[in-house]
């Protein structure tokens, strides 16, 4: 019964809440105040122009916007990790397989969907000995092989230096290692799986065929109901998780990093900050008064200074 539920209805469930959680966390992200912009520069969609602001007269030059350069920075930060190769060597040798494992494992999970749809549609692929059924057959093997050894070798180095760097170790907390043995568990059983049961991905490929066909199969062999237990309960974890910064690292460069955007008049970007400065204050201090508006602050603020520099005059 529960190798039923785990490699049946458990991953369906698991599928809905992933992709329901993935959209309501993207919603929310698009609906916060617009943060406070780093106006660091160069900025990659500037291409090799660097500032603006180096221009005298760049408020009336038409902005640049270089969609290629853009894209083969975002593409060396994801494909690379190149922040971490850049300045935290040591983190980037375990950082790097561990993302490399996570896109192979998510190409791995296409190529099983798109074998179960060619053995549906009649075109073998277990038993194929060539064409474009082998070919997929092949790649599942390769790829799933190199992504969950990847992926479980960066897990354990991402770990060994959490207990082992005394910075890492200072700012890991809890959920630090929650996240990190879950990975490892979601690498280790697709590794044990693969070991000991399905050494060409041809049980989880059927398992898929019957997913993909509502058909109800149940899977006997126990590392295949680990590694879609485990894998279902990681779909539930992720939205939820920091590991939604795959996600939220979208809006982190476009709208913090790389942000120049000019505020114009009655622009929509004026209206939102104009917006942000009528909220309340919740918390005081010696120069803020609790319950007033950030407007009301910075006024009553130019007020006071106005009301020091009068009484500075009168008193000479």
């Amino acid at each position: 019964m529960l190798n039923y539920f785990f490699t049946n209805a458990f991953i369906y469930i698991a599928m809905a809440v992933f992709f329901v959680g993935t959209i309501y966390k993207v919603r929310s992200y698009q609906q916060m105040p617009r943060h406070l912009r780093w106006d660091l520069y160069p900025i990659p969609h500037l291409g090799g122009g660097g500032s603006k602001y180096q221009y005298l007269d760049f408020h009336n030059k038409v902005p640049v916007f270089c969609k290629v350069e853009e894209g083969k920075y975002l593409g060396q930060e994801m494909l690379f990790i190149k922040k971490a190769f850049v300045n935290n060597r040591r983190l980037w040798w375990g950082s790097w397989p561990l993302h490399v494992g996570i896109y192979l494992g998510a190409f791995w999970l296409a190529l099983l969907v798109v074998g179960a749809g060619m053995e549906l549609s009649g075109i073998a692929v277990g038993t194929a000995t060539a064409g474009l059924g082998w070919l997929i057959r092949q790649m599942t093997i390769i790829v799933g092989v190199i992504g969950f050894c990847g992926g479980f070798l960066g897990t354990v180095i991402l770990i060994w230096l959490r207990y082992t760097d005394d910075e890492l170790r200072y700012i890991a907390d809890f959920v630090t290692f929650i996240n990190l043995y879950l990975m490892l568990l979601v690498f280790g059983s697709g590794l044990f799986a693969w070991v000991t049961i399905d050494p060409y991905f041809e049980v989880i490929r059927l398992q898929t065929k019957a997913l993909l066909t509502f058909s109800g199969a149940g899977v006997s062999s126990w590392p295949i109901v680990l590694e879609m237990a485990v894998f279902g309960i990681f779909l539930c974890y992720l939205p939820f998780s920091r590991m939604m910064h795959f996600a939220a690292k979208y809006f982190f460069y476009h709208t913090i990093m790389w942000d120049d955007e000019a505020m114009k008049p009655g622009s929509q970007l004026e209206q939102g900050v104009n917006s942000y400065l009528q909220y309340q204050l919740h918390w005081a201090a010696n120069h803020i008064s609790s319950g007033s508006s950030w407007v009301d602050q910075a006024v009553g603020n130019k007020a006071a200074e106005g009301g020091n520099q009068d009484e500075k005059k009168n008193s000479h």
